[in-house]
């Protein structure tokens, strides 16, 4: 198992758009989540909430996102890359759904609750970082993907969640090594006020 420091797995991890054909063992997947549960959390809420998809469930997810994509299409909506992360979920042994469990889907987000849904889904995404980080150090590939949404309700059902969808992650063995893909500058992004 190759174990990295924090600082090389920051500076290592890429987007995986293509997976070996290997199998990620159940009990690497459930190391995987006991590091991302570590995540900070705003108010210790930890509204995270997991769905590890494998097998004939993630074609299903698969099927339904091409499908959910291809009828926004015919609507005139601009989809993107959304076969191109079709492709790579399916090449992904593993997908994990990420929800906000303390969320549901059309919440009114004014006042104190938009307050406490911004808490919320900081913290999720902070456990989205702390997954991506982990599978970097522990020699797996991953793919943070927001496309999940063009199949929103359909995946939801799917899977028999009523909380909020946040994004998926696809997990697996990478079977390629992308360069960095550019960033600006951190002076170019940064006020510094004294």
């Amino acid at each position: 198992m190759i174990k990295l420091k924090t600082l090389d797995s920051i500076n290592l991890r890429r987007s995986i758009r293509k997976f070996e054909d290997k199998p990620v063992p159940g009990e690497l997947i459930e190391k995987l989540l006991a590091l991302t549960v570590k995540a900070p959390s705003g108010k210790n809420i930890q509204p995270w909430r997991f769905v590890v998809i494998e097998g004939p469930k993630k074609q299903d997810l698969v099927n339904l996102l091409r499908k959910g994509a291809k009828t926004l299409q015919q609507q005139g909506i601009n989809v993107g890359s959304c076969e191109w992360t079709a492709e790579s979920m399916e090449q992904a042994p593993v997908i994990i759904m990420i929800y906000n469990g303390e969320g549901q889907p059309g919440d009114d987000r004014n006042g104190i609750n938009r307050y406490q849904w911004s808490v919320n889904i900081q913290s999720i995404g902070g456990a989205i970082q702390t997954l991506l980080l982990a599978a970097t150090a522990l020699g797996l590939g991953t793919l943070w993907i927001c496309d999940v949404f063009f199949a929103e309700e359909q995946i939801s059902e799917l899977l028999g969640r009523g909380d909020e969808m946040v994004a998926a992650v696809a997990v697996g063995y990478p079977a390629q090594s992308p360069e960095a893909r550019p960033r600006k500058d951190w002076r170019e992004v940064t006020s510094w006020v004294k």
